[in-house]
C-alpha cells in the first residue's frame, strides 16, 4: 500500500513540469509601482506557463485570464503584456520600473498589434507576428534565435532553457505583476513529436505538449493504479 503511494508521488513528480503552471491570485490588479492610482483595469492574469517547443528551436508562453480578452482594446489606452526576460549571457538592466532583466517581449492591444523583442544591453530591437488570442487565453510564441545566440547555426538556441521570465500586464495606472514582476520562472522543454512542417524547418501553429508525454503519463498513472489495487488484494487477503 505505501509502496504503491510512494510510486504515485514519484511518478507525479516526474509528470508535474508538463502539467504546472505559475499560478497568479485571482483580483490582485493594482496600482502600477510608479502609479499613483489603480486607473485603467488591466486584464487579470490567473497563470502563465513558459515552454521550449519545435524542437529547441521556439519559445512559447501561455497565459490565462480571468475573463476572456478583448482585443483590441479601445477604451482609453490600449492595455500591454510585457514579457520580462533574464537572459544570464547578458548582463542584467533596469528599465522603467523593472528590475533584473535584459530582455523584454512587449505586447500592445492596437488595431495593428505586433511584437516587440527588446534586447536591452544591446540596445537591439526585433518586430514578430502578434500573439494569439482566444478567450481567456493568449499565446505568445518567438523563435529562440532572437532571445539568445545560435552559436553552431544549427537554429536552435541552447541557451533559451537557462532564460528566466515573469509577465507584467499594465492598463494605464494599473498592474497584475506574476510574483513580483522579476524574471524567475523556469523555461520547460516540451517533448515534441516529429512532423512534416519541422523538417522542412516551418515553425508549427501549436506549440503545445506532445500527444506521447500524455500517453506517457497516463500509461504511468494506470500502472500506478494497478500496483495500488493490487496492494489492497494483498492486504484484504
Amino acid at each position: 500500500m505505501h509502496r504503491g503511494r510512494r510510486l504515485i508521488a514519484a511518478l507525479a513528480l516526474v509528470a508535474s513540469p508538463f502539467l504546472v503552471a505559475a499560478s497568479d491570485p485571482a483580483g490582485d490588479v493594482a496600482a502600477c509601482p510608479d502609479a499613483r492610482g489603480a486607473s485603467g483595469g488591466a486584464p487579470d492574469l490567473v497563470s502563465a506557463r513558459g515552454q521550449i517547443v519545435e524542437f529547441g528551436t521556439s519559445a512559447l508562453w501561455t497565459l490565462r485570464f480571468a475573463d476572456d480578452v478583448v482585443v483590441p482594446d479601445e477604451e482609453g489606452t490600449p492595455f500591454r503584456v510585457d514579457l520580462v526576460l533574464r537572459d544570464p549571457s547578458a548582463p542584467r538592466m533596469r528599465f522603467a520600473y523593472y528590475r533584473d532583466l535584459n530582455r523584454l517581449i512587449r505586447y500592445d492591444a492596437v488595431v495593428d498589434p505586433t511584437l516587440r523583442i527588446l534586447l536591452l544591453p544591446e540596445r537591439g530591437q526585433n518586430v514578430f507576428v502578434p500573439p494569439k488570442v482566444e478567450g481567456d487565453t493568449m499565446t505568445i510564441q518567438v523563435p529562440g534565435r532572437i532571445l539568445s545566440a545560435d552559436e553552431d547555426e544549427t537554429g536552435t538556441s541552447p541557451g533559451i532553457a537557462e532564460v528566466r521570465w515573469s509577465v507584467i500586464v499594465r492598463d494605464e495606472g494599473s498592474c497584475d505583476l506574476l510574483g513580483d514582476g522579476r524574471p524567475s520562472e523556469p523555461m520547460v522543454t516540451v517533448v515534441d513529436e516529429p512532423n512534416e512542417a519541422a523538417a522542412a524547418g516551418v515553425m508549427a501553429p501549436s506549440g503545445g505538449i506532445s500527444k506521447w508525454v500524455w500517453f506517457v503519463v497516463a500509461a504511468m498513472v494506470v500502472v500506478a493504479g494497478g500496483l495500488v489495487l493490487r496492494s489492497r488484494r494483498r492486504a484484504d487477503d
